[in-house]
């Protein structure tokens, strides 16, 4: 029983694919010029997709760190880290876009942010946005 449950598995699925590549090879005959069009149709368009992000990068967003905003951090006990941290909260970031962006952990973020509210004498990102551009950290 189970031989012939087998075999009759076995012809039915070589006759679908027999019947299939009929199909198939009738189909790139009669619609060749039509598939080949649309091939090449879609690599001139991810050709284009991937030039409009290599060329546009809308990702890339100005930095405002400068040798002032640094030594101005430095002067409340800010590390680079923090510095940057601070700098992409003010460019509207995430907490995951900036982990994302500087290459570390979520978490790694939340504690750096954690730090900032400590150092700036502030509750929240907004009170430490506004103390970091009253001294001049970020502009």
């Amino acid at each position: 029983m189970k031989k012939s449950a087998i075999l009759i598995g076995l012809s039915i699925g070589l006759l679908l694919s027999f019947l299939n590549a009929l199909d198939y090879f009738h189909l790139v005959r009669v619609l060749s010029f039509e598939y080949y069009a649309a091939a090449i149709g879609l690599c001139f368009m991810a050709l284009g997709i991937w030039a409009g992000f290599k060329l546009a990068n809308p990702n890339k967003t100005p930095q405002i760190t400068s040798e002032v905003s640094v030594e101005n951090g430095k002067k409340i006990n800010l590390s680079e880290r923090e510095i940057e941290v601070l700098v992409e909260l003010n460019n509207g970031l995430s907490n995951q876009e900036i982990a994302d962006k500087l290459f570390v952990s979520l978490n790694t973020v939340k504690t750096h942010i954690s730090n900032l509210y400590l150092k700036l004498h502030a509750k929240r990102r907004t009170q430490a946005l506004a103390k970091a551009k009253l001294l001049k950290i970020v502009e």
